[in-house]
């Protein structure tokens, strides 16, 4: 929860400052009493007893509103303490379990909100919940199931302090390959790119002539790994034969069923224990912690 706690300080802040002098929401807020003065037992007040005033069987006749009143509840969270945010998700969630199609409505602003490209910001332990909520919901369609229990699959396994899984892919060379746990490394950069994506390109070169990460990589500090999320084909091969020489270098149509890869280029920071320690972030933040290694 670290990074989710210190992702959005400044706009929670304001957020439960503001939110008494709103003219009007859609329905009660609940008050926060006067004794409590500090600003994460104000923020657990708020997130424990947010939908105490709210009738969740009438609510959902204003989508629009409902979704203005969900995205006010996940703005308090910032400044709440992580067992406060786990315990009043899951309640809700509770009460929303025999109302599949608006359970359904709310894992989609999850998602939109939490998860997704325009997301306010990331948090895939908030996320979580929410995706596993309907996966297993019995009274939700096939269809939609699937893709919830997709994201719930692959976030259950690759979310930040998590060991990296193990990815099997064809190598340049069309040999087999896996990436796995290796001690010998103090830091592995998994970088998912496709060879016909421009900004892979421009990553993929940055990377390669930034002078710190050619120094780590000769003394056997660091490791690259490069893997594309589609097949090893001739028109793959022939595109990667320019890729640095001491890059491993691979390609696996499975990597976003096993890795949780939202946009290309992505890259992944693992420690010598094989533990992640960012993901899904871009080519200048790779640069900036490279740089301070």
């Amino acid at each position: 929860m670290k990074r989710f706690f210190t992702a959005i300080m400044l706009s929670g802040l304001l957020a439960i400052s503001a939110y008494s002098q709103a003219p009007t929401t859609y329905f009660q807020y609940p008050t926060v009493p006067d004794s409590i003065s500090t600003l994460q037992g104000r923020a657990n007040f708020l997130v424990d007893h947010f939908w105490d005033y709210c009738d969740l069987k009438k609510a959902f006749s204003s989508r629009a509103k409902m979704a203005g009143a969900f995205s006010d509840y996940l703005s308090f969270m910032p400044h709440a303490t992580a067992d406060t945010v786990y315990m009043s998700i899951d309640k809700f969630l509770k009460k929303l379990e025999k109302q599949p199609n608006d359970l359904l409505f709310i894992a989609r602003k999850a998602e939109e909100y939490l998860y997704s490209d325009s997301a306010k910001f990331w948090s895939d332990e908030l996320y979580l919940p929410f995706a596993r909520a309907v996966a297993k919901n019995k009274k939700i369609d096939k269809a939609n199931k699937q893709r919830f229990e997709h994201f719930a699959r692959i976030l259950s396994s690759t979310q930040i302090g998590m060991p990296a899984p193990e990815l099997k892919y064809t190598d340049r060379n069309g040999n087999q390959g896996t990436y796995a746990a290796d001690t010998t490394y103090s830091v592995t950069v998994l970088f998912f790119n496709d060879p016909d994506c421009d900004d892979c390109r421009l990553a993929r070169a940055r990377l390669n002539a930034d002078i710190k990460a050619s120094y780590l990589q000769k003394q056997g500090i660091m490791r690259v790994v490069s893997i594309c999320p589609g097949e090893a084909d001739d028109a793959w091969k022939d595109a990667v034969k320019t890729y640095p020489e001491n890059w491993a270098v691979g390609a696996t149509p499975d990597a976003d069923e096993i890795y949780d890869i939202r946009n290309t280029p992505s890259f992944y920071l693992i420690d010598e224990n094989n533990v992640i320690q960012a993901k899904n972030i871009g080519i200048d933040e790779v640069i900036a912690i490279i740089t301070r290694l």
